[in-house]
Parts: structure tokens; sequence; C-alpha cells
């Protein structure tokens, strides 16, 4: 095959995408089996999302921020575990990307974070951006897992295939954790919100 610098740029640019996917789907290949080893017996929600905040962050070089925000109730988010740079400490439902995963229950890929006025910048490297709501039982999001990325269009239906999955495997501690955010319906001591 021809070298990339001797290929028009649309067949270039073309090859470079299915080698990135290639790339990135042999990276959750290789990530991917070690987290669900060291979190398949684990009973506490904190450190499993703890877990996989660190592992994937550092698999994924271009990645600058990875955590979780925790809805604590009807309103916020709180920041919970994560890697990379100072996260915003606490998220309106009404405001951001994480914002807009709760309200509308569905996983969000953000290509250009530039381009959505109610972005709300932590960092200003931040130009793509991914987030994936842990759904109760009952249909309330309970937690958002946060990816931001470096590089516009970072995310794709690789990552949200991957990281769906993972999302679904700790989904069950929720029932465990003592601090969490109920659903309504669900019994409880105090409140409907985590403390």
């Amino acid at each position: 095959m021809a070298p990339f610098s001797k290929l028009s740029p649309r067949t270039s640019a073309w090859l470079s995408k299915i080698m990135n996917e290639k790339e990135k789907e042999e990276t959750y290949g290789r990530i991917i089996p070690p987290i669900v080893e060291m979190i398949k017996d684990e009973k506490d929600l904190i450190t499993a999302m703890s877990t996989i905040s660190c592992e994937l962050y550092h698999a994924f070089e271009h990645w600058n921020w990875v955590g979780f925000y925790r809805r604590v109730d009807e309103r916020t988010l709180k920041v919970g575990p994560y890697q990379g740079g100072h996260g915003c400490l606490t998220i309106d439902v009404d405001r951001g990307v994480c914002g807009a995963c709760v309200r509308e229950k569905s996983i969000l890929m953000i290509s250009d974070v530039s381009k959505v006025e109610s972005h709300i910048a932590c960092s200003p490297e931040t130009k793509s951006e991914m987030v994936l709501p842990i759904i109760g039982n009952m249909g309330t999001v309970l937690a958002v897992f946060d990816l931001d990325s470096t590089e516009i269009g970072a995310f794709d239906a690789t990552d949200k295939e991957f990281l769906s999955g993972l999302v679904d495997w700790i989904r069950p501690l929720y029932d465990q954790f003592p601090g969490r955010f109920l659903e309504v319906g669900q019994s409880g001591k105090g409140s409907n919100f985590a403390i």
C-alpha cells in the first residue's frame, strides 16, 4: 500500500479513521478484561468507580478526564471518583452535558464542545465529551459516567459499545450502596436522596 502522504486527502482520512477504530478496539480489548477481573467480586460502588476511572484514564492518552458524577438529589450531581484535572464539584441537572444526560436519560456524544452553548468548561483543554447515564431499576438516573478528550470527535460507536458494558456492569452495585440516591418509590430511611 502506498504511504498515506501519496493518497488523496479523502482516502488518507478514511484509512486513518479505520486504523484509529481498530486501535481503539484493540485498546478496549486489552483493558476491559483486567478491569472486569479487578471488580468482578467487588461489592463497594466507590471502589469499582475508582478502578474503572483510573484504568480507562491511563489507557487512552487523549482523554483528559474520566469519572463519575453521583446524583445526590433531584437537581444536583456531585463529583465522584475520577482521574484527570480538577472536575466541577457540583453540577445542576439543568446545566451542561452531564445535566442533559440526566434529563434525556440517554448517552450523549459531543464531537465539539465549543459548539454546545450549555457546555460547562471545567478544563479549557477539553474538545469533546461523552456522558453515559447509570439508570436505576425504576428509570431514575442515579449517576453519570463522564469522559472528556483533548481531541475533537474522540468518541464514537466503539466507545459507546464498550463503555455501556462497563456501566451495565457496575449498575447493580448501586443497590448495595448506603449513600445512594433512592429512586421514587423505593423505601429507605430519611429522605429519598443521598446524605
